[in-house]
C-alpha cells in the first residue's frame, strides 16, 4: 500500500536533474570514491540469506552488486528519484535474481509498513531537502528489530566543513553535511536509536561517519 499524499514533503528536483546527467559516467569517475564508501557501508549492514533490504537513493547499484555476490540469496530494493541511475542499475543487474529498482522519492517510499529487514543510505544524506521526514520513512518501514545503517560525509572533519561552506554556491542540490552528533540528533528525533557510530577518512579529503540505528519499540 502506498503511503504517498499530497502534502508529502519532497526532494529538491535539482537531484534528480544532476543525476539523470551522471549517470553514464558515474561509475568510472566515482569508482575510487566508491570502493572506498560502499564495502564499509556492506560490512556494518551485514545483510544474510533471506533478509530484505532497501537501499535509500541506490544510485547505479553498487551496494546490490556487492551483496548479491557474497549472499545471493538476500532480497534487496532499490530506490532513486532519478530515472537514469534506475536504469543504469537495472542494466547492470540485469539477470540477478532477488533484486529490483525503482524510481521512488525517499521522502515517500512506495511500502507498506514493516516491508524490510535492513535500511541503508550511502552518500547522500548531505542531499535530502527534509531529512526528518526521510527517516521517518525509514522507520515506517522497517519491521521491529529491523536496522537502519546511514554512511555519509562528516562536517566534524575539517576538509567536510570546508566544503559544507563552499558547496552551496556551486551545486544547486546539495542541502548540508552533518556531525556525527547532528546525525544522532535525527535520528533520535525519528524514534531510533544509534547501536552503533564511527568514523574514518581516506585520501585526505574525505572524512566519513557511519551510524547503525534501531527503531524504538512502541
Amino acid at each position: 500500500m502506498s503511503h504517498s499524499h499530497d502534502r508529502t514533503p519532497r526532494q529538491d528536483p535539482a537531484v534528480p536533474a544532476q543525476y539523470d546527467a551522471w549517470a553514464t559516467v558515474y561509475d568510472l569517475f566515482w569508482a575510487r570514491y566508491v570502493n572506498k564508501t560502499i564495502p564499509v557501508l556492506q560490512r556494518v549492514a551485514d545483510v544474510t540469506a533471506g533478509e530484505r533490504g532497501l537501499d535509500l537513493a541506490c544510485g547505479t547499484g553498487p551496494f546490490e552488486w556487492r551483496v548479491l555476490d557474497e549472499e545471493p540469496d538476500a532480497t534487496l530494493v532499490g530506490v532513486d528519484l532519478s530515472p537514469a541511475m534506475v536504469e543504469r542499475a537495472r542494466a547492470k543487474l540485469d539477470g540477478r535474481p532477488g533484486v529490483r529498482f525503482e524510481q521512488a522519492d525517499v521522502h515517500d517510499l512506495p511500502f507498506g509498513d514493516n516491508a524490510f529487514d535492513v535500511a541503508v543510505c550511502a552518500n547522500t544524506f548531505h542531499y535530502f531537502t527534509h531529512p526528518e521526514q526521510v527517516l521517518t520513512e525509514a522507520r515506517r518501514v522497517l519491521r521491529p528489530g529491523g536496522r537502519l545503517v546511514v554512511l555519509d560525509w562528516c562536517r566534524d572533519v575539517w576538509t567536510c566543513r570546508v566544503m559544507d561552506a563552499v558547496l552551496p554556491h556551486l551545486d544547486p542540490a546539495y542541502q548540508y553535511c552533518y556531525t556525527l552528533d547532528e546525525m544522532r540528533a535525527l535520528l533520535a528525533e525519528a524514534d531510533f536509536s544509534t547501536h552503533r557510530q564511527f568514523r574514518y577518512r581516506f585520501d585526505l579529503i574525505w572524512g566519513m561517519m557511519v551510524v547503525e540505528a534501531v527503531p524504538n519499540r512502541s
